[in-house]
């Protein structure tokens, strides 16, 4: 068996020390010792698979503990937390959440406990689809439009607008100001098009 413990923080002006104490304390009073620690800086709502805890998990073996101080040190999803939960489950690991002195386990609590938190999951989803169905529908009734502002989208060719009009002017051939600005003909055309732009000579 082999215990290891997981700290996490969002930036680098944040210390993990305070999380490293609590789980010290809480490994010595319950004899879970040593202790092999992971400790890194990272956004809890960066995915578990792209930090060191997803390296971490992939360690984990059967009847190995993992410390964590709380449950928001695995991320800031709920769902992504029951994920965690699963996979440890599956490896026949223990998940034990030191501030609560909460074990999670494949027993029969744990799984009921799981189930909770995956129903409190499908609730928040519900409750916010159904706060912006609702946002939507009022403001439709105060007659804001919505969705994507129409209007003209970006060119690259937008910095050479007074360029293409010079050329233009001296009739030079839209082919050759194609050549010359590194575009195909038909991106200068739909360009040209676009701004209403006056040329004599395709």
């Amino acid at each position: 068996m082999s215990v290891y413990a997981y700290l996490r923080v969002s930036t680098k002006e944040q210390n993990s020390q305070y999380q490293k104490n609590a789980i010290l304390n809480y490994a010595n009073e319950n004899k879970y010792v040593p202790i092999k620690f992971t400790n890194e800086t990272a956004s809890g709502a960066k995915s578990y698979i792209n930090r060191d805890l997803g390296k971490l998990l992939n360690t984990l073996k059967k009847d190995d503990i993992l410390l964590v101080n709380e449950f928001s040190r695995l991320g800031r999803s709920l769902l992504d937390i029951l994920k965690i939960i699963k996979i440890i489950n599956e490896k026949e690991a223990k998940l034990i959440i030191v501030r609560d002195n909460l074990k999670l386990t494949d027993d029969v609590h744990s799984k009921l406990l799981t189930t909770v938190f995956g129903i409190v999951t499908e609730i928040e989803r519900d409750l916010l689809r159904s706060r912006v169905k609702e946002g939507l529908d009022a403001a439709k009734v105060r007659g804001v439009k919505l969705g994507r502002k129409k209007g003209i989208s970006k060119s690259k060719l937008d910095p050479y607008t007074k360029q293409i009009q010079e050329y233009l002017d001296k009739d030079i051939s839209k082919t050759s100001i194609a050549k010359l600005l590194g575009v195909n003909r038909q991106t200068l055309y739909s360009f040209i098009k676009k701004y209403d732009l006056k040329g004599n000579k395709w």
